[in-house]
């Protein structure tokens, strides 16, 4: 479709919503594709609530949540799916099957960085996102070989994608000027209920730049919740938000005053605010 401008189908249906599945949802409705609905395994959308307006609402698509597809017919080709709800533990219940016909079937469920290379070049894979695992100068494990951008974590924003292209940058041409000083105290970053992971994976305290980036998804929607980082006892920052959502990577600012002295680990984690 993108490169030969070929018609894929007529009648589509989309599994899953992130932000791929909802563009294309899009994108085939454009291309004179009729998009009968997006089907989402969890009870909410993984992809950013104006992708949800701006490709599904604004063309009428249905996103049906808490559904899955539950079988595939036809042979030669495509004839249909049925399409199931699904209880708390994900699993279909019987009795909820609806059949949609159609001669398209298109998979939106989930994205891993882009990889191959990193894992040739022998560097550690983190597997809860499937990247590597960075330090504060997003250096990995093979020293000067540095990461960034959707190789590291899979972005929802560009404008992320290029900050941290620009500070990986920074840090390769230190590298390669002075090389690396691991001489000073490290500290591990980790997750922590409802944190999914965290980029980097590890400070070092003496490297650290006047302001530190420490990036995460979390693993489901969170409402009226604090975002805490703390280091043993110490709290390091809490910062109060409205809503959590998976789709949504957050980004936490940290000050290099606020990591001195530290001597065990940095966790990040998510508390519920009393109302």
């Amino acid at each position: 479709m993108n490169l030969e401008g070929a018609h894929i189908g007529k009648e589509v249906v989309i599994l899953g919503s992130g932000d791929i599945g909802l563009i294309m949802a899009r994108r085939m409705t454009l291309e004179g594709a009729h998009v009968a609905a997006v089907a989402e395994l969890m009870p909410y959308s993984s992809g950013l609530k104006r992708n949800i307006v701006q490709c599904l609402d604004d063309y009428g698509i249905p996103l049906l949540l808490s559904h899955t597809v539950v079988d595939i017919k036809g042979k030669e080709k495509l004839e249909g799916v049925y399409i199931a709800k699904v209880d708390e533990k994900n699993q279909p219940i019987p009795g909820t099957e609806e059949y949609y016909p159609c001669d398209t079937l298109l998979l939106s469920c989930g994205l891993i960085p882009e990889n191959e290379l990193t894992v040739g070049a022998g560097v550690e894979i983190d597997p809860r996102t499937n990247g590597a695992y960075v330090n504060e100068s997003l250096e990995t494990n093979v020293e000067g070989v540095f990461s960034c951008g959707n190789v590291l974590h899979v972005h929802d924003l560009v404008d992320f994608v290029s900050e941290e292209s620009a500070r990986a940058g920074e840090s390769a041409a230190k590298y390669i000027l002075s090389g690396a000083d691991r001489s000073g105290a490290s500290v591990d970053v980790k997750a922590a209920n409802g944190v999914r992971y965290t980029v980097p994976s590890r400070i070092n305290l003496a490297n650290a730049a006047p302001l530190n980036h420490i990036r995460f998804r979390v693993t489901g929607v969170f409402k009226n919740v604090a975002i805490v980082v703390k280091s043993g006892e110490t709290e390091i920052l809490r910062k109060k938000l409205q809503i959590l959502v998976p789709s949504e990577m957050v980004d936490l600012i940290i000050k290099k005053d606020r990591l001195e002295d530290l001597t065990q680990d940095i966790i990040v984690s998510i508390e519920k605010v009393a109302q």
